[in-house]
């Protein structure tokens, strides 16, 4: 199971810029990694796992913007067609099926 999170954040004022970067910094923090610019994603291993970064998701976005969580079956991520560009990197070297936990969050 995959979260993926979609964002459109306002940048024309510095602190804009600033609270962006944050959110990204603490996104990278609970384990999200980028996809592509403004899509992150994190590997899951359950719904209960799924509830759960969603509340800390809700703790750290920032007060602008529009930011959209939803959440794909691994057949669903795997089903997934590049048009152009080239597969993620994690994806390459972790495999698209595999959950690892790397840096991010203490799981407490």
């Amino acid at each position: 199971m995959r979260a993926i999170i979609l964002f459109d954040l306002p940048s024309v004022e510095k602190q804009d810029i600033a609270n962006n970067q944050k959110f990204i910094k603490k996104l990278k923090k609970i384990g999200f990694y980028m996809l592509q610019f403004s899509v992150y994603t994190k590997v899951l291993i359950n719904q209960s796992e799924y509830d759960r970064i969603i509340k800390k998701v809700k703790q750290i976005i920032p007060n602008k913007g529009n930011i959209i969580i939803l959440k794909l079956t691994d057949k669903q991520y795997n089903d997934m067609i590049y048009l152009n560009g080239e597969k993620n990197k994690y994806d390459s070297i972790v495999g698209l099926n595999n959950v690892v936990y790397f840096g991010g969050d203490d799981y407490n």
